[in-house]
């Protein structure tokens, strides 16, 4: 071994050649930068892990919060909102994160409940590079996991159209004893949460229907009605009215006759079996806020007649209608109306956003026949005269014996003289024997003592101004009384019977004749009434009108309560959708307008 080879190991095995060496080695190099990489895959991957555990532990926060308050928010809570959102988090194993108490807002339509959470969450990851730089360093990087809700329900500006039926079947199978509770529930659950403007206000009207709709007292003074009797007020509308929402009340309307379809042996007519209801019977309760109100009108509700869906719809969308907006706002607050001084602008605009407008119609029928009498019976003078205690008493309060049937003379309007009377229950001595005529047959009616006197009171004109639907009063309280009065008063099977019958025994009254109407009252089988109105035109009517509400976002509820198919087809065909509407029988009507009620107070989320 030579010198320079010895020199050159001892140099290598040197610790500054060790190092020389080494610096100059590049085997493993690799390794190196692998566990590198490792290391920043490991902390990329375990951020991604922890942002996947921050977003997971939100989304249950939030959830959990949202629960909460959607539960306490809503207006049948039994238990105090706060208590309600504590124990929603509690069973969500969330209850420590809760941040403070519960807020909680609320009025008598209104609640509104708000919480907050914050959630501590260590990143197991994200602290990773902490290893190398500051490897004693304690503790872990938190990020706080922060939640909030808000929930609300309330009832905002609401109008609400209860159309109900009472037509004569409603008295079958106890349909009006199960239709009351369920009504009165409705309106107790509606108006449950009403208040004042600007909180909110819930007005409810009511229009009881049968084949006829009556205004009631309240409303029929704001009405244009061509009056042809003033016992009623039940307008009739014609086709063009169904095809708008609007109720023109600058229009003329006509109104039904007041007398007894079917006929009636009450003396005189029952009030209860008038075709048009009088007073506030069945009448139409407008945009009223009394709970009260709305219970005594519906115990009061009384069945009879026929069916007719169409009109009692029109009415339910023309008091959603701005068009009748001047007439609700009269009545505000005027004493008797029943409507309060805050519902004064209602019906609000259609295109009011905070405004939800509702109509709910019940039947348990389907569409019949519209009847009126024959326009003869409805305008013209009757050939019945009476002799009146005072000129302002009807011919029904005169008795019988005060009563005369005009013979002749109805040809000769303008000539008196000729004028004939039979006396019907003229007591002569002889137990009014219809075979006695000569004392019972007069040239002037009962109250006058002389054809002379007769003549001259019909000369002289009426002692005043006939009310509508009244015949003319002259001299000494006697009228001619029109046929509108007499079917006001009494059917006319007691028509024929009290007036008509003992001057045709008596053959004053001829079976037939060219100029006189004598006939058509003592054939049996006469009607006096026509229709106006079939099922097949209604049920047109009733789903233009229903489609004309909708295109203008009202809400539809029907319920067909034990109706027939014909019905049911309506009703489905007026509903907003199939699932707004019910086809239900007996106490099952209760369940239907307790749904539709929960409907209307829809729980909303607001944040």
């Amino acid at each position: 071994m030579n010198l320079k080879s010895k020199k050159n190991r001892s140099e290598g095995m040197s610790p500054k050649g060790i190092f020389q060496r080494f610096r100059k080695d590049e085997d493993g190099a690799l390794i190196i930068f692998s566990l590198m990489m490792m290391i920043m895959i490991l902390w990329f991957g375990g951020m991604a892990v922890d942002l996947m555990r921050y977003e997971t532990t939100r989304a249950k926060l939030q959830g959990s919060l949202d629960r909460a308050t959607l539960a306490a928010a809503d207006l049948d809570q039994v238990m105090a909102p706060a208590d309600v959102v504590r124990d929603y988090l509690d069973k969500a194993g969330m209850l420590h994160f809760l941040q403070g108490e519960p807020s909680v807002s609320q009025g008598i339509n209104y609640r509104v409940v708000t919480a907050q959470a914050s959630a501590p969450m260590p990143l197991f990851f994200y602290d990773l590079p902490r290893i190398f730089t500051s490897p004693f360093s304690p503790g872990m990087t938190v990020l706080n996991v922060s939640g909030s809700s808000t929930a609300e329900e309330r009832v905002t500006d609401v109008e609400v159209s209860l159309v109900l039926d009472v037509s004569s079947s409603m008295n079958s199978n106890n349909r009006m004893t199960n239709l009351r509770p369920a009504a009165r529930e409705f309106v107790s659950a509606v108006l449950a949460n009403n208040t004042n403007a600007p909180q909110g206000l819930i007005t409810i009207s009511m229009i009881p229907y049968s084949a006829v709709v009556n205004p009631g007292t309240v409303i029929s003074p704001y009405l244009n009605i061509n009056r042809t009797h003033n016992f009623s007020t039940c307008p009739m509308f014609d086709d063009s009215v169904f095809t708008t929402t609007a109720l023109n009340l600058g229009s003329s309307y006509d109104h039904v006759s007041h007398y007894s379809y079917g006929g009636s042996n009450d003396t005189p007519i029952n009030p209860d079996v008038t075709w048009c209801f009088t007073g506030d019977q069945n009448a139409i309760i407008p945009h009223t806020t009394s709970e009260s109100d709305l219970h005594d009108a519906i115990n009061d509700l009384h069945a009879y007649g026929n069916t007719a869906i169409d009109m009692g719809v029109k009415w339910g969308v023309a008091l959603l209608d701005p068009s009748t907006e001047s007439l609700i706002t009269s009545l505000a607050g005027a004493s008797g109306s029943g409507v309060p001084s805050v519902a004064a602008g209602r019906p609000e605009q259609f295109t009011q956003s905070d405004v939800l407008k509702v109509l709910v119609l019940m039947t348990d029928g389907e569409n019949t026949q519209q009847w009126d009498l024959y326009d003869h019976y409805k305008n013209n003078l009757s050939f019945v005269w009476a002799n009146l205690n005072n000129a302002n008493d009807l011919v029904s309060g005169s008795n019988l014996d005060q009563t005369s049937v005009q013979t002749h003379g109805l040809s000769t309007p303008n000539n008196y003289t000729d004028d004939q009377f039979f006396w019907s229950y003229f007591d002569d001595g002889d137990g009014y024997s219809s075979n006695d005529t000569a004392n019972r047959t007069r040239d002037y009616p009962l109250g006058y003592s002389s054809q002379t006197e007769y003549v001259n009171a019909r000369n002289s004109g009426p002692t005043g101004p006939a009310p509508a639907g009244q015949g003319p009063t002259y001299a000494n309280n006697v009228r001619q009384a029109s046929w509108q009065e007499l079917f006001a008063t009494f059917s006319y099977r007691n028509v024929n019977y009290y007036y008509l019958y003992p001057a045709y025994q008596a053959g004053k009254i001829p079976w037939d004749t060219s100029n006189l109407d004598y006939a058509n009252y003592v054939q049996p089988d006469y009607s006096l009434d026509q229709s106006v109105v079939d099922g097949t035109e209604a049920d047109t009517r009733l789903s233009n009108i229903c489609a004309a509400a909708r295109a203008e976002g009202v809400v539809i509820y029907t319920v067909a309560f034990e109706a027939p198919s014909g019905g049911q087809t309506a009703l489905l065909d007026c509903a907003s959708s199939p699932s707004h509407f019910f086809d239900v029988d007996g106490t099952d009507i209760t369940a239907a307008f307790s749904a539709i009620a929960s409907d209307i107070r829809a729980l909303k989320l607001t944040q």
